[in-house]
């Protein structure tokens, strides 16, 4: 009997902390109040609970949320309508989390000078812009006819590619649960995925199936100024780049730059123009794009772990075993008590032709 009660009242308990919850969430609904995590912490903290579920029998990432963050529910908290809790990640999510912290993409610091666009159940999107061209129009006398404008577009076409990234773990990670294994995850996935992505964006090579082109592919590089000032030559290169960029139709160039040139241009006054500076970008080389003119798009994401795979650890993995033969070297996670958090990203990006212009060796 004494048993009953006590589920009786336990039951009764949580339904009361149930229903204190839901007010208090309607309440904000109607005052129109943001509410939960950032895109960013939901990113993170999904990742979280799959590294400390990983290899724990019977244990899934909802029971690990309940532990890790005190929550306790009738029901499974793992809804995308919960504030703190998403099952599946949004784009809105992805793109916070690659946008913020001490480690922002260049891409992610790129697409908010052009247009973006979702590319959830997506497989290709064409994005229309108008072709440079002569002007149309002007002033017109009483009763002559209006000159027409043809209205000539061109496309920038976006077709989806999937970024991923592991990062693994030793098993002390979890010994450090109550202190920064939240900061330990964010730091590893954001390096690893800005390795991949921002690599990309910046190099010269053509689209495939496996990811977008580089934003230097099929473009001549603009010479640099040969001037032995440094000063000058800045601005003999600057002004170059942003006449290659207004000939071919843009209006507000964007500076991409590695922190060496960075550091050059923070002394010039009143630049006028926006500077995003990465590592992923070599010292000498500078890109101007159209930021109007830019494209791009996130997907969803996949955010899972595990302890008991096997990889090949190689920058270039094949299968692990393949016609017979066995790739090295490999790693058992199992044997070597670590846990991999392994993340897929869906991005793609484009930007009309004659609106990226850049150069190398720059003297300053």
């Amino acid at each position: 009997m004494s048993y009953d009660l006590e589920r009786v009242a336990r039951q009764a308990s949580e339904a009361k902390e149930l229903a204190v919850h839901t007010s208090r969430a309607l309440r904000d609904l109607k005052r129109g109040t943001k509410t939960g995590l950032s895109g960013r912490d939901r990113f993170v903290r999904h990742a979280v609970l799959r590294a400390l579920a990983a290899g724990r029998h019977g244990i899934n990432y909802a029971d690990v949320w309940r532990e890790r963050y005190g929550e306790r529910a009738v029901t499974d908290p793992a809804m995308t309508t919960v504030p703190t809790w998403a099952v599946e990640l949004a784009p809105a999510d992805v793109g916070e989390f690659l946008a913020d912290g001490q480690q922002p993409l260049a891409l992610s610091r790129l697409a908010p000078y052009g247009r973006s666009v979702s590319l959830a159940g997506i497989a290709a999107l064409k994005i229309p812009f108008r072709a440079p061209g002569a002007d149309v129009g002007g002033w017109v006398a009483e009763g002559a006819p209006i000159p027409v404008d043809d209205m000539a577009f061109g496309t920038v076409s976006l077709s989806p590619r999937k970024a991923a990234a592991i990062s693994i773990f030793s098993g002390e990670l979890k010994k450090r649960a109550n202190t920064d294994i939240e900061a330990l995850i964010d730091t590893a996935l954001r390096a690893d995925l800005a390795a991949i992505v921002d690599a990309a964006l910046l190099d010269d090579q053509p689209a495939s199936v496996s990811r977008p082109p580089g934003l230097r592919y099929n473009v001549t590089a603009v010479a640099a100024s040969a001037a032995t000032d440094p000063v000058a030559a800045m601005r003999a290169d600057l002004a170059k780049l942003v006449g290659e960029i207004v000939a071919g139709g843009g209006t507000m160039p964007v500076f991409i730059v590695s922190p060496v040139q960075a550091v050059s241009l923070s002394f010039v006054p009143a630049l006028g123009y926006p500077v995003i500076d990465t590592v992923a970008l070599d010292p000498g080389v500078v890109i101007a794009v159209d930021g109007p003119g830019f494209v791009s798009g996130v997907g969803g994401a996949v955010v899972d772990s595990s302890k008991d795979a096997t990889f090949h650890t190689d920058t270039v993995p094949l299968p692990v075993v393949a016609g017979g033969l066995a790739a090295a070297p490999t790693r058992s996670l199992w044997q070597t008590d670590s846990i991999a958090v392994r993340a897929i990203v869906e991005t793609a990006w484009g930007v009309p032709a004659g609106r990226v212009a850049w150069m190398e060796a720059v003297k300053w």
